[in-house]
């Protein structure tokens, strides 16, 4: 039977909690994503797929690290203290662990930026966006392969990983293996955070809206953070000892992604702020006026946006169309005729035999009729 260990230490507390906490505000954030997108009435698009794949390796990771503290002896005490009441046992599997919780780290993470760049490509159709976006794609994608590698490959054979007695293994640096991945994650952090910041810059709103969209969007410099506190604490672990000294490590390796997925969600929760929240136009630099596109924004303006009209709410007000009723009453200037008067009347009826009660002596007068309907909010 798998040894359980006393929860006694503020170390395996802190775990514990992190680990727990963050899982369940993960599941929260998307859960109140694809809320929000019922609530607008838009399908699921491949940005929202990718971040609920982000969001099961996320908790997934976090899973690893409840049974890391519970049965392999994370923050409770130093390996030769836990070998010598509990055996090699615990240590063998907190070895066994390492190897999914950073693989489960980098394929969260790799999702929940993939996510992001998607959403890029849908709402910033500008030409340099695309290609910076799947450009980024493209390395994030080299760079999860390039960590699983390492972390497959990295001691040889691979049993050598927990099985430290089998003749002629070894190992290289793990350390500063997961340091170079860390590093490399940094960088590609950076990339998706400024990518759409000057496109922002340029939005033609009020400055207070254009300042709560860019830190709205520039909430993954969060996790920014985060991933330089995790490069800097790897230095202090050290597999000799790794029960003792992995509890940060394993902290921040479990916040990233899970915050990570949190702040991907939370620009997409906007119709759950309500109604009244949704009605501001937000319109992009070179368009001259919000309710009427210009001639050059016929198709597709010069910064690449075309011109949008928020119309998420349920009632909206549309002309009929071609339902106008045009009459035009014509009279004579002696007004002998009494017959000319009924001629003019008859002439401003409409199809469904209503007489217009108006009795001007000449004009062109026009009839606009309206209908409240209640439409679905086409996708975007």
């Amino acid at each position: 039977m798998p040894v359980t260990f006393p929860i006694v230490k503020p170390a395996q507390r802190e775990v514990l909690g992190v680990a727990i906490a963050f899982s369940i505000l993960a599941v929260v954030a998307v859960s109140l994503r694809l809320l929000a997108h019922h609530l607008a009435r838009k399908p699921w698009t491949p940005s929202d797929y990718a971040i609920i794949i982000a969001c099961m390796f996320a908790v997934g990771l976090q899973s690893i690290s409840i049974t890391g503290v519970v049965q392999a002896g994370i923050g409770y005490d130093h390996v030769k203290t836990i070998a010598a009441v509990y055996g090699p046992a615990p240590i063998t599997k907190l070895l066994t662990l390492v190897i999914p919780l950073q693989f489960l780290w980098v394929l969260s993470l790799s999702c929940t930026k993939i996510s992001i760049l998607l959403l890029y490509l849908r709402i910033f159709p500008v030409t340099w966006v695309i290609w910076a976006s799947r450009g980024t794609m493209l390395v994030i994608v080299l760079w999860a392969i390039a960590t699983i590698l390492a972390g497959s490959l990295i001691c040889r054979p691979f049993a050598f990983n927990w099985d430290q007695t089998i003749p002629g293994g070894h190992c290289g640096d793990q350390v500063q293996s997961f340091t170079a991945t860390g590093v490399v994650n940094l960088i590609t952090d950076f990339f998706v955070l400024i990518i759409p910041m000057p496109l922002l810059y340029k939005l033609q709103m009020a400055l207070y809206k254009k300042a709560t969209l860019i830190i709205v969007f520039g909430l993954g410099f969060v996790t920014c953070i985060i991933s330089a506190l995790r490069i800097a604490v790897l230095s202090s672990m050290n597999f000799a000892d790794i029960t003792y000294t992995i509890p940060l490590a394993n902290i921040f390796s479990g916040v990233e992604p899970c915050l990570a997925v949190i702040l991907a969600s939370i620009p997409l929760m906007r119709p759950l702020l309500g109604r009244s929240a949704q009605t501001s136009e937000v319109t992009t630099a070179h368009t001259k006026k919000p309710s009427q596109p210009s001639a050059g924004c016929a198709g597709r303006c010069e910064n690449g946006f075309l011109q949008l009209e928020d119309n998420s709410s349920q009632l909206q007000l549309r002309p009929l169309g071609t339902k106008h009723r045009v009459g035009v009453l014509t009279q004579e200037a002696n007004r002998s005729s009494e017959d000319s008067m009924e001629t003019g009347k008859s002439r401003f009826e409409d199809g469904e035999g209503k007489e217009s009660n108006q009795t001007q002596s000449q004009g062109i007068s026009i009839k606009q009729e309206w209908d409240v309907q209640h439409t679905a909010s086409p996708p975007r």
